[in-house]
């Protein structure tokens, strides 16, 4: 079963300029494949660390969070579990919350920002590069998932901040 369900627009500042990003996912519940727009599509190194970092994600980010197909096929996003939780790779920029005092939450050696979006929690890694952004339905314990996520980061990304 294929569905749409829009999440809403990662807005990011760039050097002081606020600018937008597409929406992401189209799927509703179930388990057919997930159709995700606007994934980032980053370039040279970043492309390649995605890539590795998309392929080495675990097959599940707990329960009833099993990775599901992605059609078609990126290779700088995935999609687990049937609401569905997406993560993608390689976006430029930070969360427009984002300020270099913000505090991030420290799950396992990768600092977590958490924006809330009502029915929805973003988390994104503002301080390593490549970027990486989870979007979860807001109903979901995250703390699994961000420590599910944590070997792939960790290995796949750089810190950008000493």
């Amino acid at each position: 079963m294929t569905g749409k369900v829009r999440l809403p627009p990662l807005r990011l500042r760039l050097a002081g300029l606020a600018g937008i990003t597409a929406g992401l996912v189209s799927s509703c519940g179930g388990s057919g494949p997930v159709t995700i727009t606007g994934v980032p599509t980053p370039t040279g190194g970043d492309q390649t660390a995605c890539a590795a970092f998309v392929a080495a994600l675990p097959d599940s980010l707990g329960e009833g969070l099993d990775r599901r197909d992605v059609s078609p096929p990126v290779a700088t996003a995935a999609a687990f579990g049937s609401a569905p939780a997406v993560v993608t790779c390689g976006a430029s920029g930070v969360g427009a919350a984002y300020q270099r005092t913000s505090v991030l939450s420290e799950i396992d050696d990768v600092g977590w920002f958490t924006e809330d979006l009502g029915d929805l929690m973003r988390y994104s890694t503002p301080t390593r590069s490549p970027q990486v952004v989870l979007t979860l339905p807001a109903d979901r314990q995250a703390f699994e998932v961000l420590v599910a996520l944590g070997p792939a980061v960790r290995a796949h990304t750089r810190p950008t901040v000493g």
